[in-house]
Order: C-alpha cells, then sequence, then structure tokens
C-alpha cells in the first residue's frame, strides 16, 4: 500500500529555514519528574482487583503502547483497580496524581471516580482524588494537580472505580492505562504518540533525530520507541526512516510516505470439530451426572435493573472459569409457575450438576449458563424477548466473559453464534419468541415442550422471521424436544412438521448440514426430572458452526 499522510506534529512547528536551535525553542521543558508511573506494558505492577474485581494486562486497549490494565468481575460499583502508596509518600503532603481510563460496555455517560482509601486509628476513609463521566469507547484523563494525603492516614492506596447508577443495570469493565504521581503542581499531560518523536518530548526537532541515530546502532532496542522510530511505518525500522525524519526537519519533504504493509486477511474462524448424528437418538444422562461432581462450577446470584424494573437471574460459570478467556453462553428459561432458581436448586432438576459432569468428561466445552426469569413487573414469557434485548444480555455479559467484545449492540450482533437460548413450557414459548424477535441476537435455539403461542401460521411466522433479517441456512440453529406422552407434544409435533415444509429449514441433527431437529423421548412426560435429559441430549450439538 502506498500513500502519502501528513505528519501530526507538522502543523505545529515552522520548517522553513531550520536550524537546531530553532526547532528546539518551541519545545516546552519535558522532566517529567515522576514519583510513580505505570504503563503496563510489562505486566500488572502490583496493581489488584479491589472487592470482587480482578485486573490483569490487556493487549485489547491501551492509551499508549500496545497494553493497558483491564479491571473486570466488577460486582458493585467500589470494585475496581487498586494499587497501594509505599513509604516514600508522606501523610499531609499534597501531589499531583493522574490515570487515564476507558470502557466499552454499558451506558454512556458513566462517572468514574480516582479514589483514595486510607485509615486513620483503624478506621478506612475515602476521598475522591478526581472524577469525571466518561463516553463509551473514549480514554479520558481523571486528574488533580494538588491532592493532600491526610494528615496521619495509614495503608493508603489509591483505586479507580464507578459511581452507584441506578440507571444502569451494567457495571462496566474498565481499562486503565498511564497511571502517573508527581509533586504538587506538576501537570501531567496525556501522553500523545507522534510518529517521528523518538525522545517521547512530544515535539519534533534535531534531538530526535539524534536519538534515531543511537536507536538504530543500538544492540537492544525498545518496541515503542522502534514504532514512533519507524516514520514509513513500514514495520521495519531501518535507515531511511532516519534520513526521511532528517528531511522532513529541514523541510525537505511535509509528509512522511506511508509504506505500510497490506493488511492479513481476516482470519476464519475454525469449525470445532463434532461428530453430529443425523438421526440423533435420544439417551438418558446418567444417573451419578445429578450428584456433586468432584469438578464443581459455581452458581452465583445477580440482581440488576431492567427495563421492567429489579429482577434476578443466576449465573453458572464452569470450573476454573478464567476471565481473560472468551466462553459460549446458553440462556435457560424456567417454566409457568417457576423461578430463576428452578433450574438450579430443585432435587428435581440440578442442572449444575449436569454441567459439571458433562465438561469434566469432555462431553461439553466449559460455558456459562444464565437463568432468567419472565415473572414480575409486566414480564411474561411472550414478550421476555424484549428484556433479553435491552435488559439481561447487556447485564450478563458486561459482567462475564463472553465472545461479545463489548455490550453495544453491533458486538452482541456479531457474537451471536457463541450465544443460545432455550426453555421448558412456557420457557419454550419464550425462546420461540426470542427467535421470532432476536434472532439477530443468538444463533442457537433449544425450545422443550413448548409451541410457539400465535393464533396465526406458527411456521410461518417462525420462517418469516428468517427472511426479514435475511440469514442463511447455516446461521441458525434449533434444536426441540419433547416426550412422547408430554402434554406438549399435540402442539409442539404439528408445528415441526410444518416447518418441514419450508425451505428456511433443513432437518437433521447434523448441524454442519442442516439446522432443525426435534427429538422425542419415548414414554416422557411434561416433568423437569425428565425434561432435563434433553438438555444432556441437545447442548453438546452447540456452538459448532461459524455461520460463515
Amino acid at each position: 500500500m502506498k500513500k502519502i499522510l501528513p505528519v501530526i506534529a507538522a502543523a505545529a512547528m515552522t520548517v522553513s529555514a531550520v536550524t537546531s536551535s530553532a526547532l528546539t525553542a518551541d519545545c516546552a521543558d519535558t522532566d517529567n519528574g515522576y514519583l510513580l508511573s505505570f504503563s503496563f506494558e510489562d505486566g500488572d505492577e502490583n496493581w489488584e482487583g479491589r472487592g470482587n474485581a480482578s485486573v490483569a494486562v490487556s493487549s485489547s486497549a491501551a492509551l499508549t503502547g500496545s497494553r493497558s490494565l483491564y479491571c473486570t468481575g466488577r460486582d458493585s460499583a467500589w470494585n475496581g483497580a487498586s494499587y497501594k502508596l509505599g513509604s516514600n509518600f508522606t501523610a499531609g503532603t499534597a501531589y499531583s496524581f493522574s490515570a487515564n481510563v476507558m470502557y466499552n460496555g454499558g451506558m454512556d455517560g458513566e462517572l468514574f471516580h480516582f479514589t483514595m482509601q486510607y485509615d486513620i486509628d483503624g478506621e478506612a476513609k475515602y476521598e475522591k482524588i478526581a472524577s469525571a463521566e466518561l463516553k463509551k469507547g473514549e480514554w479520558t484523563q481523571l486528574a488533580n494537580t494538588s491532592f493532600t494525603i491526610p494528615a496521619g492516614a495509614e495503608n493508603v492506596y489509591i483505586y479507580v472505580e464507578t459511581e452507584e447508577n441506578s440507571a444502569s443495570s451494567v457495571i462496566p469493565n474498565f481499562y486503565l492505562d498511564e497511571v502517573k504521581v508527581a509533586e504538587e503542581g506538576v501537570i501531567i499531560k496525556v501522553p500523545k504518540f507522534i510518529l517521528g518523536d523518538v525522545n517521547s518530548d512530544e515535539c519534533l526537532n534535531s534531538l530526535d533525530v539524534v536519538s534515531a541515530r543511537q536507536l538504530l546502532t543500538a544492540s537492544e532496542k525498545d518496541a515503542e520507541l522502534v514504532k514512533l522510530a519507524d516514520v514509513d511505518k513500514s514495520t521495519e525500522f531501518e535507515i531511511n526512516d532516519v534520513i526521511l525524519l532528517q528531511e522532513f526537519l529541514f523541510g525537505k519533504i511535509s509528509e512522511f510516505p506511508d509504506n505500510s504493509p497490506e493488511p492479513p486477511p481476516e482470519p476464519i474462524e475454525e469449525v470445532t470439530p463434532f461428530a453430529y448424528e443425523k438421526n440423533k437418538q435420544f439417551k438418558a444422562a446418567p444417573d451419578s451426572y445429578f450428584n456433586t461432581c468432584s469438578q464443581q462450577g459455581k452458581v452465583t446470584k445477580e440482581t440488576y435493573n431492567g427495563i421492567r424494573g429489579n429482577k434476578s437471574l443466576n449465573v453458572y460459570t464452569p470450573y476454573n472459569y478464567d476471565p481473560s478467556k472468551k466462553y459460549n453462553i446458553f440462556y435457560l428459561m424456567h417454566g409457568g409457575s417457576e423461578n430463576e432458581n428452578t433450574l438450579f436448586f430443585q432435587n428435581d432438576t440440578m442442572i449444575q450438576n449436569l454441567l459439571d459432569h458433562m465438561i469434566m468428561n469432555g462431553e461439553l466445552e466449559p460455558l456459562i449458563v444464565v437463568t432468567p426469569t419472565f415473572n414480575g413487573n409486566g414480564s411474561k414469557a411472550e414478550n421476555f424477548y424484549e428484556e433479553f434485548r435491552e435488559s439481561v444480555i447487556p447485564f450478563v455479559e458486561g459482567k462475564y466473559s463472553t465472545y461479545a467484545e463489548s455490550t453495544s449492540e453491533d458486538d452482541i450482533r456479531a457474537s451471536r453464534m457463541h450465544r443460545a437460548y432455550g426453555g421448558f413450557s412456557m420457557g419454550a414459548v419464550s425462546t420461540w419468541a426470542v427467535f421470532k424477535n432476536d434472532l439477530d441476537l443468538a444463533g442457537y435455539f433449544m425450545p422443550l415442550s413448548g409451541d410457539h403461542w400465535t393464533n396465526g401460521d406458527k411456521a410461518a411466522e417462525i420462517a418469516g422471521a428468517v427472511d426479514s433479517g435475511g440469514y442463511k441456512k447455516n446461521q441458525y440453529f434449533i434444536f426441540a424436544a419433547t416426550g412422547s406422552n408430554d402434554i406438549a407434544f399435540k402442539n409442539e409435533n404439528p408445528q415441526i412438521e410444518a416447518m418441514k415444509k419450508y425451505d428456511q429449514f433443513i432437518y437433521t441433527s447434523d448441524f454442519s448440514e442442516g439446522n432443525l431437529y426435534f427429538l422425542v423421548a419415548n414414554g416422557y412426560e411434561h416433568t423437569w426430572r425428565q425434561v432435563r435429559h434433553y438438555i444432556y441430549n441437545a447442548l453438546p450439538y452447540f456452538f459448532h458452526e461459524t455461520g460463515k
């Protein structure tokens, strides 16, 4: 790729009749004198999670360089990223503090705080160093040039948190970068990336040529300085870059050439190998799978404030859940007159034990399973799809690690093939409604012992959702199930038979070739003790297709 790009700093300089002294004259004194400085390029630098939060170095976002500190797992606003100040800082003395923060999930306008925690006479106290309302996706500096550590303070920590926000159901994860502490009165500027600024003083002059020449002959080259010195963006720092920098400074060229290599093609997501059966037959799970497993996952009760008020749900995370990894997610809905606790805490369900054993024995990849509820505040099975879109997904996937890069609707849609929805009885009614209205958010569906309640043509409405969304046949999958003696069989079976006649559906349990299957268990009835075995049969068939 050959094109010419303007140099960022060129407008701030005069390049005619240039001398070294003239070039240096416009450059500010950059004697930083930082008492603490964190860029997280080499690790977490002893920062820790606060409360239930955890921190880890991430390459997904950075203000400068290629890494930042990523804070995840926050279940309260006060959970955040924390650092303990050492004995070099004196109580009763003022200092200049600065931290840069960015978040992607949740709503715009989150209020962030740079806070100090300290003890006086054994009592914990808290003071805000700086606060700012952040715009989602943009880095913002939290800074105070004169903040005094209270006299007598001990065990002093600095940390970043958010304001309690009753209007939002999401407590966002966030990135932290370029945290600095200096003497009182020092204005800590937000670092800038200026191509050619090899000595990182935020201006271009002859000193950068000297630094570039020294870097060229250095036995070990700092990766960040190489990025600054590679003025033609060829990904290789060489003598030609030094010549180009010198020619720019002396006015021979007004722009650096852009020799960026052609970007590599986007990686193709690979299909997870799986031995589908074309005509899957029912098989009951072993009785032992409903007993406690030696490798237990965790079930966490969560409360969120959604479009229909405050509600609860439960989240299953697998054994050795790692927030730095990505997980498929399955939303599983209860039946009528039940609630979000039915799936995990009743003796005739104990789905968490089933999941634990399947994962431990390699029958199922580790995943997250969520049990919400359609009860309360005007919510019902038929309209839960609204709450699912507006409240549940953003809340859960803003807090737990899924394939959604953020909780923006674009990122949720982009990760739909890693998201499934299913339910029993009235939960199946909600499943068909989610397929019809939220097909852009999920790729896999598991309606169990229930049909699509509508006064119209059920099969036509389901097929119509595919057409209106413009989806290909390998971009949505339905694994339905019921028992031959189930009261729902007489309604679900005719719907499936009608769906088979539509071009949108190819009937087979081999999802590499089709997208619709109906498993019938001989003699099984409308009870969780039997229906839970359908999950054992169906769930391993999910999340193996990419939709591409």
